[in-house]
């Protein structure tokens, strides 16, 4: 029986990687339990669905490589987030060992004359070495993980490759170019392997940890796409030059059948093999890389362009989810002062602010996915259903209240809260099972769905149909339903395909139970004061190694003698800037 092949995405999210955890948890828990129900002889769906590619940029990236272990081997749920010591790598990396405490020590400082990054990135390999080393594969492999599970991992090559743009003629003003836009493939190897991995794809063992299974490499090229460009710090990867032919931008079904013929990078004839590469956060050149697991879903059997996968529901036997906190409280202005946000104090921010969300954006998908007339291609992105808004600390003003709770500091609030990131985790897990009932279905009449169906007896597919069938999802922002009570009709290629549309990952077991709202979380003023005193510790450790580089004494002592000034008059505004970007999130010692 054909399998329905998904493929999934992560944005980049900082912070918010812990809303990306909590999807995958959920995710993972409804594909066990419906296989669970299946095995079981239950009346459910008895089609079959196939995870085949993940990619990732930044802590979309992360979870992306922890994924490779986690779906290797059996793991708790997570329905309590006050839980510690679980041997869940999703929620023990991004709920309970990150924080903002162990990244503002200064073991990078002690180890190290050079400054490499403004935040003590220490904590971020032992995480890595922990959610990313093999420990108890199963001798069974899940029958959802496909054998040829591929990885994508987007990053910043600051070496750069590059190109030429006039061969060998001399004498040109302008002979080359570069591209910094970087990607790492991986592809893992099990004992029911049947194919060798792909000739640019590093593999790793799920048998082997360590080095010798490959997972070094993949440790380090997850703390590079997730190395935020001077908070944490670089990472270096080594390469070789086959992996740039064909060049990364290029789909793999260009790879395949070289068509255009590959470009080769205008690399030194001398140049070692492997080479060094220095790598940043993969988020600054593609932080939504979907092109990548789409291209790679349209070249699993039986191959179909990715620009010809099938959209109508009727036909679709493939699909990229995309995971996307975009964890951002910006508005549009309407009373924008062009003039006033002229000087450069505000095109600065304006400008980072910019070149992040534009990394974001993929405007291609955004009208097909909205309108709910493609069905390659989901997205889950946060939602909940508390107010819109809510009183600040001090009862006077109205703050906008996110989704997610990790989006406030511009992404990084998570890391100052447990809290915090235990209610994205809760609120990922929670969307997704909306996703999966409401959104992430197709007509009965489906070529995955249809033969499942008639290989029933009666008695059981009148039992799925009236225990599973559902009416079609809508658009993106409105159910079928909603656009029913509104008398709008849903969009015509769904009214198609017929009335009946069946999950095409079932909730059964323990997860079809519906989750409840999740609870806010607050930081206490005490907290607060405590990392205000981490920052300036930092900083004070940070500026005595750079001054210390500082070759004339005279100019050295000069600058040292004014940070315990500059420190103390620092304090409070400091703290202030932060009450005000928390907003509702601070909890006041006067309340």
């Amino acid at each position: 029986m054909a399998s329905f092949k998904i493929g999934i995405n992560m944005a980049g999210a900082v912070s918010a990687g812990a809303y990306t955890a909590g999807v995958l948890d959920f995710l993972t828990e409804a594909l066990d339990e419906w296989y669970k129900a299946k095995s079981a002889g239950e009346a459910v769906p008895i089609h079959d669905a196939s995870l085949e590619v993940f990619s990732g940029a930044s802590a979309g990236g992360m979870c992306a490589a922890i994924s490779a272990v986690m779906l290797q081997e059996d793991f708790e749920h997570i329905h309590d987030t006050a839980q510690s010591g679980t041997s869940n790598r999703f929620y023990e990396s991004w709920v309970n060992r990150i924080d903002i405490r162990e990244l503002l020590k200064a073991d990078d400082l002690k180890k190290s004359p050079n400054v490499i990054s403004l935040l003590d990135s220490s904590i971020l390999n032992q995480i890595a070495s922990y959610a990313l080393t093999p420990t108890n594969p199963l001798r069974s492999p899940k029958p959802y993980v496909s054998p040829n599970l591929t990885l994508f991992l987007s990053l910043t090559n600051l070496r750069g490759e590059p190109y030429s743009l006039n061969g060998s003629a001399p004498g040109s003003i302008e002979e080359s170019t570069f591209f910094f836009g970087d990607r790492i493939r991986f592809e893992t190897l099990r004992p029911d392997k049947q194919t060798k991995p792909a000739a640019s794809a590093h593999p790793i063992d799920i048998t082997r940890p360590g080095a010798a299974g490959g997972w070094d490499v993949l440790q380090t090229a997850a703390l590079a796409t997730g190395a935020f460009p001077l908070f944490l710090a670089p990472r270096i990867l080594s390469r070789i030059a086959g992996e740039y032919t064909p060049p990364v931008w290029e789909s793999v079904a260009s790879a395949v059948t070289g068509t255009p013929p590959p470009i080769k990078p205008n690399f030194p004839a001398d140049l070692p093999q492997p080479f060094e590469t220095l790598n940043v956060d993969g988020g600054v050149t593609n932080n939504d890389p979907f092109n990548y697991a789409h291209d790679y879903l349209g070249s699993v059997e039986p191959p179909c362009a990715p620009d010809q996968m099938f959209r109508s529901p009727l036909e679709v036997d493939r699909a990229v989810i995309g995971i996307a906190p975009f964890p951002t409280t910006e508005k549009f202005d309407i009373n924008f002062d062009a003039a006033e946000s002229s000087h450069v104090f505000s095109v600065i921010p304006r400008l980072i602010s910019a070149l992040i969300s534009q990394s974001r954006f993929f405007g291609e998908s955004l009208s097909q996915i909205m309108d709910g007339t493609t069905f390659s291609r989901f997205i889950i992105a946060p939602s909940d259903d508390r107010p819109a808004s809510a009183p600040s600390h001090d009862g006077a003003l109205s703050h906008p209240l996110p989704a997610l709770q990790c989006a406030t500091l511009g992404a990084f609030g998570g890391f100052f809260e447990r809290g915090f990131r235990a209610h994205d985790y809760a609120l990922g897990r929670r969307n997704c099972q909306k996703f999966l009932r409401d959104y992430f279905i197709l007509p009965a009449d489906n070529v995955i769905i249809a033969p499942a169906l008639k290989a029933l007896d009666p008695i059981a597919r009148d039992t799925v149909l009236k225990t599973f069938g559902h009416s079609a999802p809508g658009t993106y922002s409105h159910s079928a339903q909603d656009l029913a009570q509104k008398g709008c009709p849903v969009p015509q290629v769904q009214a198609d395909a017929g009335d009946v549309w069946i999950p095409i990952i079932p909730l059964c077991g323990s997860v079809s139970k519906d989750l409840g709202p999740v609870p806010r979380a607050t930081i206490s003023d005490s907290a607060l004061d405590d990392i205000v005193k981490l920052i300036l510790q930092r900083f004070r450790a940070v500026t005595s190694a750079l001054l210390s580089q500082v070759s004339s004494w005279p100019l050295r002592t000069f600058l040292k003698v004014g940070q315990p000034v500059i420190r103390f008059l620092a304090r409070q505004p400091l703290k202030d800037a932060l009450i005000k970007q928390l907003g509702p999130a601070y909890r006041s010692s006067k309340v």
